[in-house]
């Protein structure tokens, strides 16, 4: 039997070489990792800087946001409080083309200022994915930039023209609406995404959904999961040392604080593009509809609301102390009974108005006309016994239906025809209405409510009651009203 004497020693020895030389590899490693993130991280800065030298009505949003290199993400990511890149990813675009990494930071930024991070939470996402990231899309090419210009853009713009014809305006709320109102040319266009993606809305999924998720395991896959875990983890720092140098004053902007950074920008866009004649006109109506007050109508309605009696025990000016000191005191004889009538906010007599020119979609007058019933008819906004004319004018009037009780507003609402269809002209109402008050229909009539796209003649003088005009916002601009009106402006599905 031959004994190997020595043997051992030189084995110990080359393992302890291979270790060496696996940190010496490690190192090198992560020595090569730091001088790509190094690098990345001046590339994005590079992109930013480049934006704001053709830009500068947008500094108040580019340095809003820290940026952190992320292996989350498999591109880029934005989610109001921070921008995270890839750092592969970010090296491999700039090679192909310089202008790669500045387009997708403007990407992120115009996401950021038309508020499209912040309504993720009850939106049918793949839809509003898509929405969102053509409306920016439509911005960034109708700036005509050299600096963000990129060699594929035609196929994008042929993409767009041939969208524009179902969708006239191209801002993510307008697209949204088209793309559930129209299921199936929603899933055509789906088919190219693609052109239009820059980011990873990953980073928009509420932190709540990301909790949910690990709770119960069976929500989303367990790739999604790290993902939306290392996102979160990301925005509080948790990452380590990527997010050492964070200016934690910049860590979670809200959508209240990006409000204030579009009004900005949407100011400084009206001058800076009269200035420099370049073409902002899908950035200013992506802006607007970001800025756009978003209305109560039923709260608004109340506002045509009468103080009247009506038969019921007023439980509020009861006084319960009085009335158990009488029945203790001369046996079931109370000394005090619940009022029988007490005043409420109601609406008793009431004007609504429908513009039915050529130019008003009877549908849409329906839907109007059916959604201020059911608020009435709802929410006990109006007495049992009422006066609501429900008057129908173009140029001229063409219909007055009065309306006392449920029962008939139910009748009416069974068979609404619309006539007329002429040109618009809101006098001939005001001067009905007066009319109608001369001859004591009216006792104290409280308002007015005017539904039409105004275009028309408004009267010189101010009524003797409060009057709205309701205006549906189809992409086109909506005329100033006079002093003495209220003006409300809808969309098609707040109606």
């Amino acid at each position: 039997m031959t004994v190997l004497t020595g043997v051992r020693p030189v084995i110990t020895g080359q393992t302890a070489k291979m270790n060496e030389r696996k940190l010496d590899l490690a190192e090198d490693l992560n020595a090569e990792k730091e001088k790509h993130r190094e690098l990345a991280q001046k590339i994005m800065e590079f992109a930013r800087d480049r934006i704001m030298l053709s830009m500068r009505f947008l500094n108040r949003a580019l340095f809003r946001m820290p940026m952190i290199p992320s292996d989350t993400v498999a591109t880029y990511g934005v989610n109001g409080r921070a921008i995270y890149f890839n750092t592969e990813h970010v090296l491999r675009s700039f090679r192909q083309e310089n202008n790669r990494c500045t387009r997708a930071f403007l990407h992120m930024i115009f996401h950021c200022i038309f508020s499209h991070p912040f309504r993720y939470e009850d939106l049918e996402r793949e839809y509003w994915d898509l929405a969102c990231d053509i409306a920016v899309e439509q911005a960034i090419l109708d700036l005509h930039l050299p600096d963000i210009q990129l060699d594929d853009d035609k196929k994008r713009l042929r993409e767009l023209e041939r969208l524009q014809k179902d969708v006239p305006i191209l801002t993510a709320e307008k697209l949204y609406r088209f793309f559930l109102d129209h299921p199936e040319k929603a899933q055509a266009y789906l088919q190219s995404a693609g052109l239009f993606e820059q980011d990873d809305h990953m980073h928009w999924i509420p932190k709540k959904e990301t909790d949910a998720a690990e709770r119960t395991g069976d929500t989303l896959t367990t790739d999604t999961r790290t993902a939306m875990v290392g996102c979160h983890e990301a925005d509080t720092g948790e990452e380590g040392e990527q997010a050492e140098d964070i200016d934690e004053v910049l860590v979670g902007q809200t959508q209240d604080d990006w409000a204030d950074v579009s009004q900005h920008a949407k100011l400084d866009i009206e001058t800076f593009s009269k200035e420099q004649g370049f073409g902002a006109g899908s950035l200013l109506w992506n802006l607007k509809e970001a800025l756009r007050e978003k209305y109560d109508y039923g709260e608004f309605l109340k506002k045509f609301a009468v103080l009247g009696e009506e038969m019921h025990i007023n439980d509020d000016e009861f006084d319960y102390i009085y009335y158990t000191y009488g029945l203790q005191l001369y046996r079931n004889m109370p000394l005090v009974e619940p009022l029988e009538y007490r005043e409420n906010k109601r609406i008793r007599e009431f004007v609504i108005a429908l513009d039915t020119s050529g130019s008003c979609q009877g549908a849409t007058v329906e839907k109007f006309l059916r959604k201020t019933y059911d608020i009435l008819k709802n929410t006990d906004s109006y007495f049992s016994r009422v006066n609501i004319h429900i008057i129908q004018c173009d140029s001229k009037i063409q219909q007055d239906v009065k309306v006392t009780t449920d029962e008939e507003f139910d009748a009416y609402m069974q068979n609404v025809q619309l006539s007329g269809f002429g040109g618009t002209d809101f006098r001939p109402v005001f001067d009905y209405v007066d009319r109608l008050i001369e001859r004591h229909e009216f006792l104290n009539l409280r308002g007015l409510i005017y539904f039409t796209d105004g275009q028309g003649t408004f009267p010189e003088r101010a009524p003797d009651y409060e009057t709205a005009f309701v205006f549906i916002e189809e992409g086109f601009d909506i005329p100033d009203v006079p002093p003495w009106a209220i003006r409300l402006v809808l969309r098609e599905d707040e109606v």
